[in-house]
């Protein structure tokens, strides 16, 4: 079951035999539950996550309670890579899709990152993709109408869980966007009048991908080839779970 979940995850896969004899022994499967919150902003790491499926949100709260998302992991990366540097959370860290994770010790995974060159430059370029994502998604909330973002978030969720379906609920939408709930709804609605997905309290149907392609702005597009850039291709459907 453990290898089941090493191959799909991004960083996992890529280790050495070497490096898998070290870090394999520490790797414990978890589920992630939807609205768990992992980490909470000055929280000390304890524990790092390797999602295999599922979606984790970053979310930068401020001190009225508002939040906005700055970037999303799943099985392309890790949460609390920066561990060996900043030994606390910056952000909230938040389940937005159900899944399941492996988790290592933040004690092991530091030791592994220090002794490990080519397991530490994978960390360090996911990190990486986590501050371009943040930039990103700045310009995007900034420039971008609401729709066209709604767009490129639903695009991103169906590459991160390979699934047409998933549940999401206002509140979290309004997060991601930047808006408030009645502006998610008058937009979720308007997407599914154009026959790109279906919408229903908080459960989402993608119909048309190529539509909601056209209709994203250039963030989606952006987002993903500069995350296989530093990365390396993701896995594809046609490659065996184990």
């Amino acid at each position: 079951m453990q290898s089941q979940h090493i191959v799909k995850n991004r960083i996992l896969r890529q280790l050495s035999a070497d490096e898998l004899k070290s870090v394999q022994p520490w790797l414990t499967p978890v589920e992630l539950r939807s609205s768990v919150v992992l980490h909470e902003p000055g929280d000390p790491i304890e524990q790092v996550y390797f999602p295999v499926s599922g979606m984790i949100s970053l979310l930068a709260v401020m001190q009225t309670g508002e939040a906005i998302e700055t970037g999303i992991v799943g099985a392309d990366g890790l949460l609390g890579g920066d561990a060996a540097i900043n030994g606390h959370a910056f952000g909230q860290m938040t389940v937005q899709l159900n899944g399941a994770a492996l988790t290592m010790p933040k004690a092991q995974f530091v030791e592994a990152y220090l002794k490990h060159p080519h397991l530490r430059n994978l960390v360090d370029r996911y990190q990486a993709t986590l501050m371009m994502q943040a930039q990103q998604n700045a310009a995007c909330h900034a420039l971008h109408s609401v729709r066209s973002r709604l767009c490129r978030w639903l695009l991103q969720s169906q590459d991160l869980i390979e699934s047409d379906t998933f549940i999401l609920t206002q509140e979290f939408l309004s997060h991601m966007l930047g808006v408030r709930r009645n502006t998610v709804s008058i937009e979720a609605h308007a997407v599914q009048g154009a026959g790109l997905i279906r919408y229903r309290r908080g459960h989402i149907t993608i119909l048309n991908r190529d539509g909601l392609e056209d209709c994203a702005c250039e963030c989606y597009s952006v987002i993903r080839a500069e995350t296989d850039k530093f990365m390396g291709p993701a896995k594809t459907h046609s490659e065996p779970d184990a």
